[in-house]
């Protein structure tokens, strides 16, 4: 197929990632998965496909991002910055609210992001889509107190969201934020309301219908806007 998408999806080897990787094999892209621990990337390993190209890389390591970019071959249609991780739902009193902890929610979830769009800017097609993975518990507006920091992280990947649309607006390349849903995985828990495959499958679906009008917004994973 000619004109096959080409899609690259950090943080591939689990939950939702892992999902996404599947779901657009089976949307017939050219697929690109990024994980940072090979131990624990074993089901990716285990996805058997000529369309599937997988790549060790640390988001927050600017050497490793950059060995990735030096060695693409094609451009990308999609960036989906995936990569995430929370340090536990508890408050800022709790014992998951470490200094280190804390600190390591902020450096994959949003300096991630802003690394990753940095040094893979240079192999986006014309028309490109860059997608965060944000989640509504990032919305400024609300009465929780639990998940303090991962809560921070997402309302700063939001807001980066929107930096890096205006930057790129010149350039036509659409930048957006998704909320995934509730969906059940390692972070989100057992009692979610979506499985990984709803989420990735509806998600890719928004993708796809993804124009430049949607610049600088915030979604739903099924394509409705969400104020933030």
């Amino acid at each position: 197929m000619l004109n096959k998408k080409t899609i690259l999806i950090t943080g591939a080897n689990r939950g939702i990632g892992l999902q996404l990787v599947k779901e657009s094999l089976n949307k017939n892209f050219s697929v690109l998965g990024t994980f940072r621990n090979k131990l624990k990337s074993k089901e990716l390993y285990d996805i058997k496909s000529n369309s599937l190209n997988i790549f060790e890389m640390d988001v927050i390591n600017e050497a490793s991002i950059l060995n990735v970019s030096n060695n693409l071959t094609k451009p990308l249609d999609y960036l989906i910055c995936n990569a995430g991780i929370n340090n536990g739902f508890g408050n800022l009193f709790d014992s998951d609210h470490s200094h280190t902890s804390m600190l390591n929610v902020l450096n994959v979830n949003v300096l991630g992001c802003v690394l990753t769009i940095k040094y893979l800017k240079k192999n986006l097609n014309s028309n490109a889509k860059i997608v965060l993975i944000s989640s509504t518990l990032g919305i400024q507006q609300h009465i929780g107190s639990n998940a303090t920091i991962y809560r921070a992280s997402k309302a700063a990947v939001n807001n980066i969201m929107v930096s890096v649309s205006e930057e790129l607006k010149s350039e036509n390349i659409t930048v957006v934020s998704f909320h995934p849903g509730w969906v059940r995985t390692d972070m989100g828990g057992a009692n979610a309301t979506l499985s990984a495959k709803e989420s990735a499958n509806e998600l890719i679906k928004s993708f796809e219908n993804l124009s430049f009008k949607d610049t600088g917004k915030f979604f739903n994973y099924d394509g409705t806007m969400i104020k933030f």
